[in-house]
């Protein structure tokens, strides 16, 4: 269906949940309906429905216990004409549904269009479309409860604004938001009525208490009727005019209104309006299996790919438009990550299996539990040891490089002569000096001689300077000390 797609700019990128929003589809009086998309890894990518309920209704008791009964009745039901509910949450800001996406139109807007084409949709598409409708109510109705019994479900509400026409040929039947179960939450009081007037079964509009899935029965025959005659049945100017149609007056034949139709087709469909309950058709089941004979003999019996055929010629550009814009506003969205964020809806319970899980795992004792903090304090520890170690290094190379300074000479071991009394040592003594402060340059290791160390002459009292005396022949003359080079500590450097 299409969606009016909404504007971040505007109202910055919404979210529900972990959806997000992107247009809106529908609005009634007690939700609106918005197109959602879920992302993930790898470029993936779903299309939901969101039903969201007015946060004005929020605090209405039998508002929300009504959402609440469609997303449990509704969530029970596996059919493929049912359009499926996948999710419930709620939250102080709201509730919400998430539906599988139909991409197609309303079986109200095909009529709508035919209308201002001043065209008529095919009856074999009508019939189909009525088929697919009947199934899916039927799976409705034989929905069981926990004890294998019948929950009494009754839709309540069956209209064309509720059938879905998917482009994939398929029809479904959705919107359970004002069911009647046995088991249902709320009750609704005697008298009050419920759904659409104009849609409704005369002991629905009537107010009965005791309304069984016949009601139904006659609701489907309203929207075939009106498929076939290409008009409105019972719909009068004001609603007291539609009621006493519904009612009392003499409901016109189809064969009547739509001479085209065959007469078998015609007199199924009456059969289905019929006020008498048994006269009308007990099952939806039944009334398909009448319906889909007479279609047959009469050779207006359509497949699903004769629908996707009918949509496509009808509906192709403007499903072709609604794709492209909403690839170019993915586009655009994801292209502008200024975009202000606005999360609408976080929910405190009706959570999902996923973060339930996730939950879970973050209370398990014992190594089960992720230790994220264990491995940052691991890398903090691991980060202080080079940051240390690193300044250590720089301040041996600071000290090599300052002029002047020579570095201390590193402990060896020395051989003792043989005129030295010490015993000798039991063990070799073992250097615990790193070979990174060790001299590496040729002129670094002439400085110290491998040689024992040797008792120097007393200097002589004579000053040094006396041009008349020569220095002693044993002392070698005295050369200054080689700055040492800054290219080597570099060189010797391990955290280089």
């Amino acid at each position: 269906m299409a969606a009016k797609l909404l504007d971040v700019h505007t109202t910055g990128r919404q979210f529900v949940d972990r959806y997000e929003l992107i247009g809106e589809i529908a609005s009634g009086g007690m939700a609106t309906v918005y197109l959602g998309r879920l992302t993930g890894v790898g470029g993936f990518q779903r299309l939901f429905a969101i039903k969201r309920l007015h946060p004005h209704l929020a605090g209405d008791k039998e508002f929300v216990e009504m959402f609440l009964d469609e997303a449990r009745l509704a969530a029970g039901i596996h059919h493929p004409h049912v359009v499926p509910i996948l999710e419930v949450g709620a939250s102080p800001g709201g509730y919400y549904l998430v539906m599988e996406y139909i991409e197609g139109e309303t079986f109200a807007r095909l009529l709508a269009r035919a209308a201002a084409q001043k065209q008529h949709i095919p009856p074999q598409v009508v019939i189909r479309i009525g088929l697919d409708m009947l199934a899916g109510l039927h799976a409705a109705h034989e929905l069981k409860d926990e004890t294998g019994q019948l929950a009494g479900v009754v839709h309540r509400d069956v209209s064309p604004q509720n059938v879905l026409v998917g482009v994939d040929g398929v029809t479904r039947i959705t919107d359970f938001g004002v069911a009647r179960a046995a088991a249902r939450l709320t009750a609704t009081r005697v008298g009050q009525l419920k759904g659409k007037i104009a849609y409704m079964a005369p002991e629905q509009a009537r107010g009965e208490e005791d309304i069984d899935r016949r009601a139904d029965v006659f609701a489907s025959g309203i929207v075939i009727w009106e498929g076939l005659a290409h008009r409105r049945l019972f719909k009068a100017e004001n609603e007291a005019g539609t009621l006493s149609r519904v009612i009392n007056e003499p409901i016109p034949q189809l064969a009547e209104s739509a001479p085209g139709v065959p007469r078998a087709v015609a007199d199924v469909v009456m059969r289905a309006l019929s006020r008498d309950l048994d006269v009308r058709y007990a099952t939806c089941a039944e009334f398909g299996d009448a319906l889909e004979r007479a279609a047959l003999i009469n050779g207006l019996s359509a497949t699903s790919r004769d629908m996707q055929a009918y949509l496509s010629h009808t509906m192709g550009p403007e499903i072709q438009e609604q794709r492209d814009a909403l690839r170019a506003w993915v586009a655009r969205t994801e292209g502008d990550l200024g975009a202000p964020v606005r999360q609408l809806v976080t929910p405190s319970y009706g959570r999902t299996m996923a973060a339930l899980a996730s939950e879970a795992s973050q209370s398990l004792p014992g190594p089960y539990r992720p230790k994220r903090w264990g491995a940052r304090l691991g890398l903090l520890a691991v980060l202080v040891v080079v940051g240390a170690a690193s300044f250590v290094a720089y301040k041996n190379f600071a000290r090599r490089a300052e002029p002047g300074l020579a570095l201390p000479a590193a402990p060896l071991i020395v051989a003792p002569s043989a005129a030295d009394e010490a015993p000798p040592l039991a063990e070799p003594v073992v250097s615990t000096v790193d070979s990174s402060d060790l001299p590496s340059g040729p002129d670094e290791a002439s400085e110290v001689s491998p040689e024992p160390a040797k008792q120097r002459p007393a200097p002589s009292k004579k000053p040094v300077d006396s041009p008349t005396e020569p220095p002693p022949a044993d002392k070698p003359p005295k050369t200054p000390p080689k700055k040492p080079d800054p290219l080597d500590a570099l060189n010797t450097n391990p955290y280089r």
